[in-house]
């Protein structure tokens, strides 16, 4: 088994750190010695009972790192004599043949709060390619600040972005702290310093998208934030990037969120809906695990997905509900604030999605939350199931 031709936009030893991150999943690491500087390798002895072996292989290209997965042939061949057929070798071989899209994958977010962070904190280690497209637009009036299970965040999509997908988790708390800063001094007193931050370097740049690509730059996160509109309603991407982004991804996320806070004012924004119904990705919608704190929402998940069908003009590939139990702690004190769950009616929802996928996905703790690793592992596997199966079917359609 040899899969070539996936080329990742990295540098050769950016590269070999997130596919070492990414195939330690599977089994143990084995550095081997480069025989040159262009090229890297090393072997994932896999987690099974038939002692399998992956040689990775990254090479530089002119477009970044090329990236190989074979299987050594001395391997190969007692492997499968020792279980050929068998359908624990049928569900390897898959899960091997998953292994190249998962790092190719191209993922876009769309979204907004904490559903948008949470949604980006469980990628940002798990995609190259991982693009946030938010409003730009000022949020309405919150009825809480959003925090997580560490404290508060900040109050801004683009701030709670760049928390997101800081690279590690010191650093994140350490951002997080900054950009969510109330300024205390008599002439910045009340601003928030993420805010203030994003300003200055538009000021500098020119342009907000300018200034988030500098911010992405400056604070070492990984993906792009994109945004479709600037605070006065015209259009901020220049050339179409946040359509380009949609139009080109594997993947196309709709974060759980408030529909009319979070995810209209994002999908609303000129040409976002058309590209979204027009795009090849595997398009899945993520639905809430509470409904809004007194409000008249139905706990259901067909009716958190129905308004977003209608409006997006198509059926999702997939809705992705969490099934989990809450704890009694959890049930009693959103009930207090007129919360409850959102249950999954899977033959309604089946209405407006091709496929209904219920998971355990809440985290433990006070918050009812999804668990970011937890989702983030569900996404990227839809993503690189689809992207399988849609190179299976091109030598059939042939």
């Amino acid at each position: 088994m040899i899969r070539t031709g996936t080329v990742l936009p990295a540098t050769l030893d950016q590269a070999l750190h997130r596919c070492i991150a990414l195939a330690s999943r599977f089994g143990a690491i084995r550095l081997r010695r480069p025989d040159s500087p262009d090229v890297r390798e090393f072997l994932l002895d896999l987690d099974d009972s038939f002692g399998s072996r992956l040689r990775w292989t990254l090479k530089t290209v002119a477009s970044g790192t090329e990236l190989s997965i074979s299987r050594p042939p001395g391997i190969a061949r007692l492997t499968n004599l020792a279980r050929r057929g068998s359908v624990a070798d049928r569900q390897l071989d898959r899960r091997l043949r998953l292994l190249p899209h998962l790092a190719s994958l191209k993922i876009v977010v769309i979204g907004g709060g904490t559903g948008l962070y949470t949604t980006l904190l469980g990628m940002r280690d798990r995609s190259w390619d991982l693009t946030a497209v938010i409003s730009g637009l000022k949020r309405g009036v919150l009825r809480h600040d959003p925090k997580d299970q560490l404290g508060l965040l900040p109050q801004e999509d683009a701030s709670l972005c760049l928390v997101a997908l800081a690279p590690t988790a010191t650093e994140n708390v350490v951002l997080r702290s900054l950009l969510s800063h109330r300024m205390e001094g008599r002439e910045w007193r009340g601003a928030h310093f993420g805010t203030e931050l994003l300003r200055a370097l538009e000021e500098i740049s020119g342009a907000r998208r300018a200034a988030l690509d500098a911010a992405v730059e400056l604070l070492g996160v990984r993906g792009r934030i994109l945004v479709a509109l600037d605070a006065h309603g015209q259009e901020e991407t220049r050339g179409g990037d946040a359509l380009a982004a949609v139009s080109q991804a594997d993947l196309i996320v709709v974060a759980p969120g408030h529909l009319e806070l979070d995810l209209i004012p994002v999908l609303c924004c000129p040409g976002l809906i058309d590209a979204v119904r027009e795009s090849h990705a595997l398009k899945v919608a993520v639905t809430k695990i509470m409904t809004a704190e007194a409000s008249d929402e139905v706990g259901l998940t067909s009716h958190q997905v129905r308004p977003l069908a209608e409006l997006i003009g198509t059926r999702f590939d997939v809705v992705l509900a969490n099934a989990g139990p809450l704890s009694r702690q959890q049930l009693r004190a959103y009930a207090a604030a007129g919360s409850y769950p959102i249950q999954p009616d899977v033959q309604d929802t089946l209405r407006y999605a091709r496929r209904v996928v219920t998971e355990q996905l809440a985290v433990a703790g006070d918050l009812a939350r999804h668990d970011p690793e937890l989702l983030g592992q569900c996404l990227v596997e839809m993503g690189a199931e689809h992207l399988l199966e849609a190179s299976e079917a091109l030598p059939a359609g042939a």
